[in-house]
């Protein structure tokens, strides 16, 4: 039967005395195989990959797997507890950072903590996120291994050599001569059990894929793969009123339709109008319910259709 027990990740002691550390859920399996990591809440807003985790390893506890699993639910535990994508105390992204360095500001520390830990012991990395505390996404990154991101069944895949965001410092980065694959799950608490019930079967699928779970690995159905992708940001803070909405994502949307304004929260005029930037624009990451923007947020991620690569069902 798979053993699990927790070992904890010694990163520093904290002003208020306490030590910040983080706990990495160990699963053993009875049989040989490879040694996968899974990690959550790089950003401290981005509860649904915590979720996922907790499912994944409550299922993995009553199955035989094969090889080890290590699962890391809160890889950034000051900004989870003050729920923001940053870490609180140098306001630095931690997906950013990485590998980090021992001597630096706090993120670059948290950084390097896991890196020591993961990078030794890791054959696979599935890195899980979300929207944040507002918007709501749905894609997933190919990586290093394509057939793994397909096992994550998503409808929208973004190939991270194209045109768009494209990020260095971040943890995949440095197993980026491993399998590896990223998951932009759900979010803004919209959604949610579709989300959370969809990112947990993708990633059991991944490990099916990759040898861990034991079964046989659902078939992935036609997927869109995006090579290029607009991130939109608001010139100006106030609210955002949406006129799309997160049911709607992977829909494509004529170019020029219009996706959401923002309104002086004042004087309520009218600041800004977003709209479809592509003449076949896919709808990748939106912003649900009237929220507060600052300037330079994220508002939408927004796929161009005339560059995308449709791949047919297996």
């Amino acid at each position: 039967m798979t053993q699990h027990r927790i070992e904890w990740i010694q990163v520093t002691r904290m002003a208020s005395g306490m030590d910040l550390r983080i706990a990495a859920h160990v699963l053993e399996g009875s049989r040989p195989g490879p040694t996968v990591g899974i990690t959550a809440s790089i950003h401290g807003d981005e509860l649904p990959g915590t979720e996922v985790c907790r499912r994944v390893v409550e299922a993995a506890k009553q199955m035989e797997i094969a090889g080890r699993l290590v699962v890391i639910p809160v890889c950034n535990p000051p900004a989870f507890e003050a729920f923001t994508r940053n870490t609180p105390t140098d306001m630095l992204n931690l997906n950013r950072v990485f590998p980090g360095t021992a001597d630096s500001w706090l993120s670059e520390l948290i950084a390097r903590s896991l890196v020591e830990y993961l990078e030794p012991r890791l054959e696979a990395l599935l890195d899980l996120h979300a929207g944040g505390s507002a918007p709501t996404v749905d894609y997933v990154y190919i990586n290093t291994d394509e057939e793994l991101s397909r096992a994550f069944l998503f409808p929208t895949m973004y190939r991270a050599s194209g045109t768009g965001p494209s990020y260095s410092g971040t943890l995949t980065g440095v197993f980026k001569h491993r399998p590896v694959a990223v998951a932009e799950i759900g979010g803004g608490g919209q959604l949610d059990p579709v989300y959370l019930r969809r990112g947990f079967e993708g990633v059991m699928n991944g490990l099916r894929h990759l040898g861990v779970v034991p079964g046989l690995k659902t078939p992935a159905p036609e997927q869109v793969v995006l090579n290029k992708m607009a991130i939109v940001r608001p010139r100006y803070g106030g609210v955002l009123h949406p006129e799309v909405t997160a049911e709607r994502l992977g829909e494509v949307v004529p170019g020029g339709t219009l996706l959401g304004r923002v309104l002086d929260s004042q004087t309520f005029e009218l600041l800004e109008e977003f709209r479809a930037p592509f003449e076949q624009t896919r709808l990748v990451l939106v912003r649900n319910t009237l929220t507060k923007v600052h300037a330079g947020d994220y508002a939408y991620m927004l796929g161009d259709m005339s560059s995308a690569e449709v791949l047919p069902a297996q």
